[in-house]
């Protein structure tokens, strides 16, 4: 057990295998978005049934959100996009957990072997990925990779050309992604600028010239959502959004949890060593978070995004003061990490039936129905609410070619278009109105809905939360 505990390799590599291992083992990933963007990339990549084809069209064109496209552009030629998508995910996750890791090992080089990194396991199932906000998360893992890159070679003469590169692929990944990198890194650059000789500082302000060229990448050559507006939060709300930095769906635990860690944190506190560099770059993420908006324009969920980053870099900012391992707090961090995967897992279980009894009733459907979704309110997002059902009617589109109203699909910054017979038909608010365009309706907690809101149909098939039926005229 001793022998275990001291192997490094082995520790990380086991929470890496545990971190990955869900998205390869469920038919289905609930993650709250995941459905919707599954169905686009087979649409982009060919993989839905020839009937999508008459309201579908790929708009290829340069946007700041393009991970998971880029990786399932390069991957689906020896995969399907089922596979691409699950491989991309756990990429996900382990760049999360490593990305803080080699920030860790950067900051501290040597010191660096307490292994106090461990906690961005933690925060790996954190709440913008199981939102689904997966491309976000995947920059965000560049992110963290970049920024020990940073600190271990901006001083190098060949600095500007390397990290040019490198804001451009995370711009690529997420416009959110590099506004963090940019943040942290000027950041970072201004807390560190007094203790450096005059031409040094002239050099490495010199590297930061880079972000001229994925800043201008996105000014002239990118499609970017429109719109104005600004909506905040209450104070309150601000503060239970922190619980997002370890998860999603378990609003109440998740709390638990968090401020159990921050328990352990504050009285391991005299034992710890903080990377003095690291201070403004996260100071400016928490005051980043506290004046960001809920909402900028189109972009919704804006400020929820920030606190799993503040934790995570916070994990690669820590060590132990002492040189001797701290075994009772790397166990501490094991059970607590470990209660939450079997919880994960569990709810990922136990919602698999859920997910094949819709999969059961689309097969009924003909080759490329029109299906109506239909909830009580579109626009709650009910994380207590299990299993996650918001875009569950895209598994229609991958398995039947269907047509539904609420892909993410026609904005100028969308890869994917509707039809121009069938462009007036998509929102993201679906109500019964709409029945007469459609042929079927998919009745999502049936029990929730007032009579008002549904149509007539006959039923065709019914599960535990939704019926499924056939609209009369």
């Amino acid at each position: 057990m001793r022998r275990f505990w001291g192997d490094t390799g082995t520790l990380y590599g086991l929470a890496t295998i545990l971190l990955i291992a869900p998205f390869f083992v469920f038919r289905d990933v609930p993650l709250y978005d995941l459905p919707n963007r599954l169905a686009r990339l087979q649409i982009l990549f060919g993989e839905t049934p020839a009937a999508a084809v008459q309201y579908y069209a790929a708009t290829w064109k340069l946007v700041p959100n393009l991970a998971v496209e880029g990786w399932v552009g390069v991957f689906h030629f020896a995969m399907s996009v089922d596979v691409a998508v699950r491989l991309f995910l756990a990429a996900t996750v382990a760049q999360l957990f490593w990305g803080t890791i080699a920030l860790h090992k950067a900051l501290f080089g040597g010191r660096g072997r307490s292994r106090f990194a461990l906690a961005a396991a933690l925060f790996a199932y954190n709440g913008p990925l199981l939102f689904g906000f997966i491309n976000l998360s995947f920059g965000l893992g560049m992110v963290l990779w970049a920024m020990a890159a940073w600190i271990r070679w901006r001083d190098e003469p060949w600095a500007l050309l390397l990290f040019a590169p490198i804001g451009c692929l995370i711009l690529l990944a997420h416009v959110f992604a590099f506004a963090v990198y940019a943040l942290v890194i000027c950041a970072y650059e201004l807390g560190a600028a007094r203790q450096r000789r005059r031409r040094q500082r002239r050099r490495e302000w010199l590297a930061l010239l880079h972000l001229v060229v994925p800043i201008a990448l996105y000014a002239f050559g990118m499609r970017h959502a429109a719109g104005s507006g600004l909506a905040y939060v209450s104070p309150p709300l601000k503060l239970v959004q922190l619980a997002g930095a370890i998860g999603f769906y378990n609003p109440l635990f998740d709390m638990l949890s968090l401020m159990v860690i921050l328990l352990g944190v504050t009285t391991a506190a005299h034992r710890l060593e903080f990377a003095r560099e690291m201070t403004l770059p996260l100071a400016a993420l928490v005051v980043a978070y506290i004046a960001l908006p809920h909402q900028i324009g189109s972009a919704t969920f804006v400020d929820y995004r920030l606190p799993p980053v503040i934790a995570l870099f916070l994990c690669g900012s820590l060590t132990w003061r002492e040189s001797r391992r701290r075994l009772h707090a790397e166990i501490f961090i094991v059970v607590l990490f470990g209660l939450r995967w079997l919880l994960t897992v569990g709810q990922f279980h136990a919602w698999q039936a859920d997910y094949a009894q819709y999969r059961v009733a689309f097969a009924q459907l003909p080759p490329g129905a029109k299906l109506l979704p239909l909830t009580r309110d579109p626009n709650e997002i009910d994380p207590a609410a299990h299993p996650p059902l918001a875009h569950v009617d895209a598994l229609a589109v991958g398995e039947r070619g269907a047509l539904v109203p609420d892909l993410f699909a026609g904005p100028n910054y969308e890869l994917l278009d509707y039809r121009a017979p069938y462009r007036e038909l998509a929102t993201q608010n679906p109500t019964a109105s709409l029945a007469p365009q459609f042929d079927y309706v998919l009745l999502i907690r049936p029990d929730e809905l007032s009579a008002a809101q549904v149509p007539r149909y006959r039923e065709v098939a019914r599960g535990r939360t939704f019926v499924l039926g056939q609209i009369m005229r």
